[in-house]
């Protein structure tokens, strides 16, 4: 742990217990984010227009979290620290949390991993900036709150992004796992994306 980690820290945790309604915001995403996440994934997955392109996005940023968590252990058995509340003085804790590793933050590698694959595969260039912001957002919550470092949220980050791009890459390029991607684009599909999913396929 650096003096600017802790330094950092200071800066985003201290402002908590200011305003309520912001610490109720920041304590919602911290705690709620990935019921969210999946509420947002099952959505998107059965209802809308153009479905079977949205599953072949969906598919990869759910398969993400595989790596990501994979490496995020490794890391973590190379450098551990436990949650700031365990460890340093006056941190606003506004959430209880067991202590154990933090190193990484394990909110900010489901978020970076699951929405750097939609931000690299979305075709809504007006909305796509949503995703990193939104990881971005779980991230600072979780320092927010007390229970990470930016160390914590920086490397699952880091390793988020790394995972979803290696992913893109498998998943485009592992014949297996392209044929399984194009499979469950298509399965149990409502009768008007049938239809569309068969114009687009004879145009």
């Amino acid at each position: 742990m650096t003096q600017i980690d802790t330094q950092l820290f200071y800066g985003i945790n201290q402002l908590a217990g200011r305003w309520p309604a912001v610490d109720f915001f920041f304590k919602a995403v911290a705690e709620g984010s990935p019921i969210l996440l999946l509420l947002f994934i099952g959505v998107r997955w059965f209802y809308g227009s153009s479905l079977p392109q949205v599953r072949q996005r969906l598919f990869p940023a759910v398969l993400a979290v595989l790596p990501a968590e994979g490496l995020g252990w490794l890391a973590g058995q190379f450098y551990a620290h436990p949650q700031p509340f365990a460890m340093l003085p006056d941190v606003q804790q506004l959430i209880a949390h067991k202590v154990d590793n933090a190193f990484p933050s394990d909110h900010s590698l489901l978020f970076f991993s699951v929405l750097t694959v939609l931000f690299l595969t979305s075709n809504r260039p007006g909305l796509r900036w949503g995703y990193p912001a939104a990881a971005v957002l779980v991230g600072i919550s979780r320092i927010w709150v007390g229970v990470h470092l930016p160390l914590d949220v920086a490397a699952a980050a880091l390793i988020g992004i790394a995972a979803a791009w290696l992913t893109l890459k498998l998943a485009t390029s592992v014949s297996v796992l392209r044929r399984l991607n194009e499979g469950l684009s298509r399965l149990f599909l409502p009768a008007a994306a049938k239809e569309a999913a068969g114009r687009s396929k004879v145009h």
